[in-house]
């Protein structure tokens, strides 16, 4: 495919998402952004390298026919892909739209219905069940992408195709064309739709919300004068994407204060991951942190006496400390 003309205003690249990206690879280009839990080890991404798979995957989508105000649908659990296929779809202006990962079928029907997306980037072999099952009522889908190819041989569907075969197509695309993503890139104003999220759906069905790259920052930046976040900070993704409280810190903050953001292994094995990555910074809704607490005292109880007591003691130490610190002391 030609590179299309479009319009080039003259925005602040640096006051979008995919802007701040690349002014984090320019800056920083060897430290760490990403890092993955895979088969027990964890697999970094640096700056640069997480540049060159946006740049990537945003071309191959170039490649594919996508064009600026498209729709692209994105499923499944926290994993650099998601971050990079949004990324991506920022870059060339199309509008990146986070599914649930728990939607069932006709949940997800319904939203690519409305968002009348034009190619899904679906994990694995669940996910992209769940789309086949759905695709005749939503005629616009032309591809659907994963980037878990487990259990995926042998499927056959019209616009079936991997993740790393969009990424092919981007890098053979940006050999021909080697200025086309800076040029879409700085065409993109702060005040574009940067993304598409849904609804709670408390009082009917979930509806599309739209916020754009100013709006993405501002709590950003809003979160970072509340609680300070600097490059080598860590932060552990483990809420859905999905969610725009996820979006406001595990990738708006992320690429505003250039803090690494890690991916657990799996949904089971959260908590330890935590623990092994010591995140500077937690956020998380109510629940998250009862259970949380319950599961502890739970476990306090079940212990030794002795153990019971060094529990209740570093408790008692811990939440002294903790006063002190908010009340400003040591």
């Amino acid at each position: 495919m030609q590179p299309t003309q479009r319009n080039t205003r003259a925005g602040n690249p640096t006051h979008t998402l995919p802007g701040l990206l690349a002014r984090r690879a320019k800056d920083r280009p060897d430290q760490v952004a990403l890092r993955e839990k895979e088969f027990g080890i964890w697999q970094e991404t640096t700056w640069a390298g997480f540049l060159d798979r946006v740049r990537s995957f945003a071309l191959g989508l170039v490649e594919l026919g996508v064009e600026q105000g498209d729709r692209i649908a994105i499923i499944g659990d926290n994993r650099p892909e998601w971050v990079i296929a949004e990324l991506g779809a920022q870059s060339i202006g199309a509008l990146p739209l986070g599914l649930y990962q728990d939607s069932i079928s006709a949940e997800l029907a319904r939203m690519l219905e409305a968002a009348d997306a034009r190619l899904i980037v679906a994990e694995d072999q669940e996910q992209v069940d769940k789309v086949l099952e759905v695709r005749d009522r939503v005629p616009g889908l032309e591809y659907i992408v994963y980037y878990d190819p487990r259990g995926m041989y042998g499927y056959k569907a019209p616009g079936l195709m991997s993740f790393e075969a969009v990424e092919a197509l981007g890098d053979r695309f940006g050999d021909r064309f080697p200025h086309e993503f800076d040029r879409r890139l700085v065409a993109i104003e702060p005040g574009d739709i940067a993304l598409l999220c849904t609804t709670s759906g408390t009082t009917s069905v979930p509806k599309l919300a739209m916020l754009s790259h100013a709006n993405l920052l501002a709590m950003a930046e809003q979160m970072v004068s509340v609680d300070p976040m600097e490059p080598g900070d860590e932060f552990v993704s483990f809420l859905p994407l999905a969610w725009i409280g996820e979006q406001m810190v595990g990738v708006a903050s992320a690429l505003l204060a250039g803090f690494t953001v890690n991916f657990p292994e799996e949904t089971g094995t959260v908590r330890a991951d935590i623990r092994e990555i010591g995140p500077a910074f937690m956020m998380s809704p109510p629940r998250i942190w009862e259970n949380m607490v319950s599961d502890v005292q739970v476990m306090a109880e079940d212990t030794t006496p002795l153990k019971r007591w060094m529990y209740r003691w570093a408790m008692r130490e811990g939440v002294r400390a903790a006063e002190a610190r908010f009340e400003g002391g040591d």
